[in-house]
């Protein structure tokens, strides 16, 4: 949209992306020979995915700008690592312990009380790599659990509803906030995601004020997505970071002044930001797996906006796209 050329670095050439990039690399993050190329060959880099290896980001900064930073990703894709790093910073999260094993399950269960949820410390995503345990009876299915793989045991919250910002910085530290999203989960997976979120001013300027504090703190250039517990009491927790496009701001790219794509680039490339205003309340409503096929039924609703991602294989509990949807 603002002229700039894009090359793209992706395992396989069916990646959605790669239909409109004007250069593709394809390789894997070890490919070292491959990451050099790709980095000699663009003046900046940034990231779709917080789950690329810091060894790759190495390699690439030292042959173009990389955004985010390399902090913000290091933080962001280890789930015990973010939790200390918010911690540290003063703010609240749900309890959480780094457990090795069944007797350290039982333990915090004691702790905690149930419900509980089991995580991988590492990877997973849409409600992949998480357990949900609702008593004693459900906590001996992992006595046998493959406990191989690092995890963090999260207390449960009291929650009354989930809510989500973005927010954008720039190399000076001057920010702009995208309205703060109310989130419906089903099975650990985002379906909808609307604005503006029913929750009060007091509460908005906490959410505003813990994003820019975080930001700050991972000296984040770009845009950073979090996301956020609020508890029947009022009370704001922070559940996750995202330094890169969310989810939950696609509705930016129909209702808003700027989308969140739109912001990323103007900051990463130097160029003001734009105010970010909202035009007419929307919601975000995903198309999971198969309803894919269904998509015809939003193409003659004048207030909905469909967007297909491409993706090759359809399977179960898969993001193949969205709708956004004109509340007004």
């Amino acid at each position: 949209k603002l002229g700039q050329k894009t090359h793209i670095f992706a395992h396989a050439k069916d990646d959605p992306a790669c239909s409109v990039a004007g250069s593709v690399t394809i390789a894997d993050f070890s490919d070292k020979k491959a990451l050099v190329s790709f980095a000699q060959s663009v003046d900046l880099v940034t990231i779709e995915s917080e789950n690329i290896p810091c060894d790759a980001v190495d390699i690439i900064s030292q042959h173009a700008d990389f955004y985010p930073g390399k902090k913000a990703l290091h933080i962001s894709q280890n789930r015990l690592r973010e939790k200390d790093f918010i911690r540290d910073l003063g703010i609240k999260t749900a309890d959480y312990k780094s457990i090795q094993n069944y007797d350290e399950l039982l333990e915090s269960s004691r702790t905690f009380g149930y419900p509980i949820r089991l995580k991988t410390i590492e990877m997973g995503y849409d409600g992949k790599g998480q357990y949900v345990i609702e008593n004693n009876s459900e906590a001996k299915q992992f006595v046998s659990f493959d406990w191989n793989t690092k995890y963090i045991l999260e207390a449960g919250v009291d929650l009354l509803k989930e809510v989500s910002i973005i927010i954008a910085r720039d190399k000076n530290g001057k920010v702009t906030f995208f309205p703060i999203a109310e989130n419906h989960h089903v099975d650990g997976i985002l379906d909808t995601s609307t604005v503006p979120a029913k929750i009060d001013g007091k509460l908005a300027q906490e959410v505003q004020q813990t994003a820019e504090k975080i930001a700050g703190a991972l000296d984040v250039v770009g845009i950073l997505a979090i996301e956020f517990f609020i508890t029947k009491n009022n009370e704001l927790l922070v559940n996750e970071l995202a330094p890169r496009p969310h989810n939950s701001c696609h509705w930016s790219l129909d209702t808003c002044s700027v989308s969140q794509f739109e912001q990323l680039v103007r900051v990463i490339c130097g160029l003001p930001m734009q105010e970010v205003a909202l035009r007419f309340p929307c919601m975000t409503k995903n198309i999971i797996g198969s309803d894919i096929y269904d998509f015809h039924k939003y193409l003659s609703d004048r207030k909905s906006s469909l967007t297909i991602y491409g993706k090759k294989e359809v399977r179960d509990k898969r993001k193949m796209g969205h709708v956004n949807i004109d509340l007004s």
